[in-house]
């Protein structure tokens, strides 16, 4: 009676397939596509070994277990990889939304002359002045260093072309909004197609002006009465001007 069993069991035993074993942990791992799009590669390749572990635990006459762990190691990548993309796309849109109304707000300023305003948009350094330019100009004694560095950049920044193009035209129009992977990364570059709306005895201004945005969260003290400790807040800022001169 016992040799009977024992021989059974043998012959129904299937050792459990590797593939499958691994499409497994492939889909566990495929976790790390979340944290960048580069590791979307992991998914891929996770779903390429399911379906590897899928075919060899089902064809006819396999004599290998394991279909239902290749089943699950192929839900966790599916899952995982659909996960990311919808976070990277909705993050995109959002950056691209927000953007664009940072733009928008920047230009109204500029329209209001409001200089104060316009400068604070602007990441520092984004006028590079030398130390000829700062020596040449004049200014008030009650100014310290800081201030008169500021002042000059102010004015630098409203000789731009592309600032006097933003300033003259009370309409712009997005020709685009991408990220920038060669100059900048990480920054998002929107081209808007400005029109002279004023006459200028100056030189020709630019049709087209190109921004850099760049993003960052910080925090900061939160606003209102009865309200203390600090807040997470995401500052957008201008890094570079094309036309700049």
């Amino acid at each position: 009676m016992t040799t009977e069993t024992a021989a059974y069991d043998d012959e129904d035993y299937r050792p459990i397939s590797t593939l499958a074993v691994l499409s497994l942990v492939a889909g566990c791992s495929s976790v790390l596509a979340l944290i960048n799009q580069i590791l979307w590669v992991v998914p891929l390749l996770a779903v390429s070994i399911s379906i590897a572990a899928i075919r060899d635990t089902s064809a006819q006459g396999s004599q290998k277990s394991g279909r239902g762990i290749a089943l699950i190691g192929l839900a966790l990548s599916v899952g995982f990889g659909v996960q990311s993309f919808a976070v990277f796309s909705g993050n995109t849109l959002i950056d691209r939304s927000r953007a664009r109304e940072t733009v928008s707000r920047w230009h109204r300023v500029i329209r209001a002359g409001d200089w104060d305003m316009v400068y604070g948009f602007c990441a520092p350094g984004i006028v590079p002045l030398d130390e000829e330019y700062l020596e040449g100009e004049n200014h008030d004694n009650h100014h310290d260093g800081a201030d008169s560095r500021k002042l000059s950049e102010i004015k630098a920044l409203q000789e731009m072309p592309a600032i006097r193009a933003l300033a003259a035209c009370n309409q712009m129009m997005f020709s685009s909004i991408e990220e920038d992977t060669k100059q900048f990364p990480g920054a998002l570059r929107v081209t808007v197609e400005v029109g002279e709306c004023k006459q200028h005895s100056e030189d020709r201004l630019p049709l087209v002006v190109e921004i850099w945005l760049n993003h960052k969260t910080q925090k900061e003290p939160q606003l209102g009465q009865g309200t203390a400790g600090l807040q997470m807040v995401e500052r957008w800022q201008v890094i570079r001007l094309s036309p700049s001169e």
